[in-house]
């Protein structure tokens, strides 16, 4: 299977500029830095691309999922252990110490627990950390990239998240906007993500038609970017014969069928309606009104009437 990779961050709108000279200038200096944005606007992807392009890039990039420490991730596992038999020590590296010369990546950071908080403080100001059952201090040469919601700020003036922490992980910052903020690159990443995945699934890249570009440029894209790629994938892998279909467009992301009506005279708008699904009816059936009635769960009678309002041939 061929792989896809990343070059570039996508986007040509002022704030996907804004965001790509941040992330260059900030790669060059060995400072931590502070992402801020709403789930899925690619917080993670930015805090990797920092990292490939700094100084730092041919070392280890570690991602800690702050909200899981204490949850499924505990102390062992963050710092590592030494464990005494027969007279030998055995060290086991934590992830602290696998990420020691590279990037830390304190993802969800404003969910680390409080009781954390204060270790992760000790640990950021005084660059050193000791292995469970350890007796030496072990010197950390890292760089945090940390992200967190825009709420952040809040946070901390209502104490949830730790001032000094705050401070000590946002020398430098980027603020990410959500996806409806930059709906001029939307087409840049649905084209991206088609691709992405056509390469993956060694698949020819097929045209997008106009329905699906219009219904994925109207939505709002609660879920930013992460729910686009997601939307596209299930398009790439669920539509046949080398060829897109709305129909594999999530529900809420389609275009609602009247869409294309034009607002008008009410009376109109009902007899437009009216006269296009009694003529698919009727077309279903081969003409026969009994059956074309019943299928639109009107009388029969009524059917002859609108068929002779509307002059709707009887096939």
């Amino acid at each position: 299977m061929k792989a896809f990779k990343d070059e570039v961050l996508v986007g040509t709108s002022p704030e996907a500029r804004r965001i790509n000279r941040a992330v260059r200038a900030f790669a060059e200096v060995d400072k931590n830095v502070l992402l801020v944005g709403d789930t899925g606007t690619g917080k993670d992807f930015t805090a990797r691309r920092i990292h490939d392009l700094s100084s730092r890039s041919g070392r280890a990039f570690v991602a800690l999922n702050c909200a899981a420490v204490g949850q499924t991730i505990f102390e062992k596992e963050l710092f590592g252990e030494e464990l005494e038999s027969n007279g030998a020590i055995r060290r086991v590296l934590g992830l602290l110490e696998r990420a020691n010369h590279g990037t830390l990546y304190l993802d969800h950071v404003t969910a680390t627990p409080t009781k954390f908080q204060f270790q992760l403080l000790q640990i950021v100001r005084e660059r050193m950390f000791r292995r469970d059952g350890g007796q030496d201090n072990i010197l950390l040469d890292v760089r945090f990239i940390s992200s967190c919601p825009p709420s952040v700020e809040s946070m901390v003036e209502q104490r949830e998240f730790s001032k000094d922490l705050y401070y000590l992980l946002k020398p430098l910052s980027i603020s990410i906007p959500p996806l409806k903020a930059r709906k001029q690159d939307i087409p840049e990443f649905l084209l991206h993500f088609l691709k992405q995945y056509c390469v993956e699934n060694e698949l020819d890249v097929p045209a997008v038609p106009a329905e699906i570009f219009e219904s994925i440029l109207e939505y709002e894209w609660g879920g930013n970017i992460a729910e686009l790629k997601n939307c596209v994938e299930n398009l790439v892998m669920m539509s046949h014969n080398g060829e897109l279909s709305s129909e594999y467009l999530p529900f809420e992301v389609k275009r609602h069928p009247l869409d294309n009506l034009e607002v008008e005279n009410l009376t109109g708008v009902i007899s437009e309606v009216e006269t296009h699904l009694i003529k698919k009816a009727l077309g279903k059936y081969a003409g026969n009104q009994v059956k074309a009635a019943r299928l639109l769960g009107i009388p029969e009678a009524t059917l002859r009437f609108k068929i002779k309002k509307y002059a709707i041939p009887k096939r």
